[in-house]
């Protein structure tokens, strides 16, 4: 990726994450600790064991780990998503840093998790090296990324309302994003010195009693607030109309998948 591609990437991102922490942990971290059980399943996640959390958000995932008995630190590139994450648990260390260079020793962790994070990554060749680094000899990572696009019923759901009202934008995003084969991430892999490689699938889903945080996390996201209040009117009223089909019982259940990849130094 050339150096004006990498900083809009990074940009975008920074810019995104950052306008999403106030509401991440209530919002997209109740799906994405869906897949957090199996990445550490992975890695052996355990008592005693130093835990590197990469793109550890306002900390929701970090503090799971922490509950296993791990030794966890967490990073992420956003200070505005660190401090949500210091606000809410002061018992763990995170700090703010990017991930292709990341505040650790060489050979200094047990584990390495990225949780849906990877493809956020404006170079992921850099971070798969420094996970190489901070890794000990036979130390572990796992990642999650999204499954195919047309699996993420959630977003489908928000996408369709979007398009009616506005056009679909092609927005500046990680070169993983959409990724789900296993060789364009095992030649990352590769490359950074990493061994044992595998990639499966994941199918879970995400469940909410209300819509709210669904529409509040694509609003953030989205960054709707900008629009005008009738335009946001016609797609909000669309939104509810199209997960109409995803009602169960009292609330609500959206089909989701993941990949899941791991490995070891």
């Amino acid at each position: 990726m050339e150096q004006s591609n990498y900083k809009a990437v990074r940009e975008y991102e920074l810019e995104t994450w950052t306008r999403c922490s106030p509401s991440y942990n209530e919002t997209w971290a109740t799906l994405t600790n869906e897949t957090l059980p199996l990445l550490m399943s992975k890695t052996n996640v355990g008592s005693n064991v130093n835990v590197l959390d990469i793109g550890c958000g306002a900390g929701n995932s970090t503090i799971k780990i922490s509950g296993a008995g791990a030794k966890v630190i967490g990073i992420d590139f956003s200070q505005k998503m660190i401090d949500q994450a210091n606000s809410a648990y002061q018992s763990i260390t995170f700090k703010q840093s990017d991930a292709e260079n990341i505040p650790l020793e060489d050979s200094s962790m047990d584990v390495v998790i990225a949780n849906f994070v990877v493809h956020h990554f404006a170079e992921p060749n850099k971070v798969f090296k420094e996970i190489n680094r901070v890794l000990k000899p036979k130390g572990k990572f796992a990642f999650a990324v999204w499954g195919a696009n047309e699996e993420q019923s959630s977003l489908g759901a928000f996408f369709q309302a979007f398009a009616n009202h506005h056009e679909l934008s092609a927005l500046p995003h990680g070169p993983l994003f959409g990724v789900t084969d296993f060789d364009t991430y095992n030649e990352i892999v590769t490359k950074a010195s990493l061994k044992n490689f595998a990639l499966e699938k994941l199918d879970t889903s995400w469940n909410m009693d209300t819509l709210d945080p669904l529409i509040t996390g694509c609003w953030d996201w989205g960054n709707l607030h900008l629009f005008p209040e009738d335009k946001q009117d016609d797609i909000k009223n669309d939104f509810v109309k199209n997960c109409d089909s995803f009602k169960k019982g009292k609330g609500y259940s959206f089909p989701h998948s993941a990949i899941i990849g791991y490995g070891e130094k």
